[in-house]
Parts: structure tokens; C-alpha cells; sequence
């Protein structure tokens, strides 16, 4: 099981909607048991790293896994429209 890191400044950028939060969460947690899940899109880093980009409802939660150490770092939650 990977381990998932998620900057705590991030959970200011997740919608006040419970639900909507609840399916974020849900799929944050999910990344543990199946850290190579592709997102929709893809996009690269500053380093050119690969970033999965998932969309979920009206927000977009980006990420990569770091399969070297087993962790995924989700470095972005943004509305899905910017």
C-alpha cells in the first residue's frame, strides 16, 4: 500500500459541498491501494515529471506517484474550469 501525501493547504482549495468533498477524498484515498491510477489528462512538471490530472465533479486533483519510495503526492485541487 503506497503512501499518499496531500499538502494541508490544499483542503482549502476542496469544495465546501460535502459530497463533492466526500468523492475527493474517497479518491484520494483510493491512490493508496492503486497508486498508478491513471488520471484523465496528463501534464508535466518544471523537473518534466509526469502528473496525473483526475477530474471529479467540478474540481481537478493532480498528482504523481513517486514509485521509487511507494507514495503518490497530490500537488494540486483546482476548479476543473481554470
Amino acid at each position: 500500500m503506497a503512501e499518499v501525501f496531500l499538502h494541508a493547504g490544499l483542503l482549502e482549495a476542496m469544495p465546501r459541498s460535502k459530497a463533492q468533498r466526500r468523492r475527493i477524498l474517497d479518491f484520494v484515498l483510493q491512490l493508496r491501494a492503486n497508486p498508478d491510477t491513471s488520471g484523465d489528462f496528463t501534464d508535466r512538471d518544471g523537473t518534466l515529471r509526469t502528473r496525473q490530472i483526475k477530474i471529479i465533479g467540478d474540481h481537478a486533483i493532480t498528482y504523481w506517484h513517486d514509485a521509487a519510495v511507494n507514495t503518490v503526492m497530490v500537488v494540486d485541487i483546482r476548479n476543473a474550469d481554470r
